[in-house]
């Protein structure tokens, strides 16, 4: 950490809120005051906090608000992101980021969220919809460490490490299929694909900051792996390769013998289910 955010008093308060701006930025705008937020409000709260946390984002938030000018009409917002996250049977960006590490949507990264949740003493509230590597939910808890370091209390896992070994790993890949996602959406046009600049940016700065590097393997095999076999059952020789390369990750192959749909059943997932704000945390901020 840089000589200045030692000295500046509140700096992880102020960090909060960039935070949990980002994270509210990431949910479904279901409402008139959150698309009315999104529009008027967001990106003037992202500039002002990135001035005095030095995130070198000016470019990105002016993509933002040229982004966001795009969408007049009250429900554009919500008719994009459902476009971009939500409709079944499109390839699109996945807004669970297990998804990258996993190759599916209730894998080991969930489990190892819940943990780091736990841990910090959070526990999911029975009406969060949405699994704990939800984009939103994740950068929520980001914030609420920020907010927790503030108040001064001690925390088994500090921020910079939770974004060093999650937010900083899977935000350039969610940035990258968001450029790759012309079909749905211009890339100017699109305002979450400049809030992933502006995430990927502040996640490296901060991940520099940890005091332990991430060792955790890279993504890439089991991005290429999901890419490759989404929608579609393998065959035994692709079982035996896939098996093979995510036990070499580290990653559990138990789900291989079923459907994507068979597994999702089993766990009570619907794919029209649309997620919901994350209340399992207090909101800090």
């Amino acid at each position: 950490m840089n000589e200045a955010n030692v000295a500046a008093p509140g700096i992880d308060a102020h960090k909060a809120e960039f935070w949990l701006c980002l994270a509210r930025a990431f949910l479904i705008p279901a409402t008139a005051q959150s698309q009315d937020a999104l529009r008027t409000i967001l990106a003037d709260d992202l500039a002002e906090l990135a001035s005095v946390l030095g995130y070198p984002v000016t470019a990105d938030i002016a993509r933002l608000r040229t982004a966001l000018s795009a969408w007049p009409e009250p429900e554009d917002l919500l008719v994009l992101y459902s476009r971009l996250f939500l409709v079944p049977g499109v390839a699109h960006p996945p807004i669970n980021m297990g998804v990258y590490f996993d190759g599916t949507i209730h894998g080991d990264t969930v489990r190892r969220l819940t943990e780091c949740y736990r841990a910090c003493g959070l526990e999911k509230s029975d009406t969060l919809a949405d699994l704990p590597d939800h984009v939103a939910v994740q950068l929520e808890f980001v914030a609420w460490l920020h907010a927790a370091q503030a108040a001064g209390q001690t925390l088994p896992l500090p921020a910079q490490e939770f974004i060093s070994t999650f937010v900083a790993r899977w935000a350039p890949l969610l940035q990258r299929d968001l450029v790759q996602a012309t079909a749905l959406c211009p890339p100017e046009k699109n305002p979450w694909l400049a809030l992933a600049d502006i995430l990927v940016t502040a996640a490296q700065q901060e991940a520099r900051l940890a005091k332990k590097p991430d060792t955790s393997p890279e993504p890439s095999e089991i991005e290429l792996l999901r890419q490759k076999y989404s929608g579609r059952m393998p065959t035994a020789e692709e079982i035996a390769t896939l098996r093979e390369r995510l036990l070499a990750q580290g990653v559990s192959a138990d789900h291989l013998t079923k459907t994507p749909a068979e597994r999702d059943a089993e766990r009570g997932l619907h794919p029209l289910t649309p997620p919901q704000p994350p209340k399992h945390m207090p909101h800090s901020a």
